[in-house]
């Protein structure tokens, strides 16, 4: 399962790389991408659960959190822009791979404890961060690293 992970996660940062370096990186396909990571994501949590009953509900109230505030990127971003969020943060890649870290120790039942608490403070972090990205960016933004990166571009 873990090898699984692992071939899920490299395949998911190199189609961004390639995809760029041949020109095709557009928004409709950045916008794939993120719908994309959500239901991978989603699948590794069906994964764990399966193989450690009570997961889910052992972490319920950060979960429920972390969707909530999933929820909320895509109300935003639908509101402002009528369309799904592709922000892809430095906030994001930093949350993916701390996450991937967490599944890894979780799969692996070698035990993750606090580090999964983080890795999901971390990603509703980082969903607010996407949503404030969204906020206050004048036009649609796909593949912007940062807040401080918008803020700069309003001035």
């Amino acid at each position: 399962m873990v090898m699984m992970l692992s071939i899920g996660v490299i395949s998911d940062i190199f189609d961004g790389i390639i995809a760029r370096r041949i020109g095709v990186a557009t928004a409709i396909l950045r916008q794939a991408d993120s719908a994309a990571d959500v239901v991978f994501w989603i699948c590794a949590a069906a994964a764990v659960e399966i193989g450690s009953p009570g997961f889910i509900l052992k972490h319920a109230w950060l979960l429920g959190l972390l969707l909530l505030s999933e929820i909320l990127v895509w109300i935003i971003s639908f509101g402002k822009f009528k369309r799904p969020p592709a922000t892809h943060a430095y906030l994001a890649k930093f949350w993916g791979l701390m996450l991937f870290v967490a599944f890894v120790l979780l799969l692996s039942r070698t035990g993750a404890g606090i580090f999964v608490n983080f890795v999901l403070a971390l990603g509703i972090l980082s969903n607010i961060d996407a949503s404030l990205i969204i906020a206050f960016s004048k036009t649609y933004p796909v593949d912007v690293k940062s807040l401080i990166l918008v803020f700069r571009a309003r001035l």
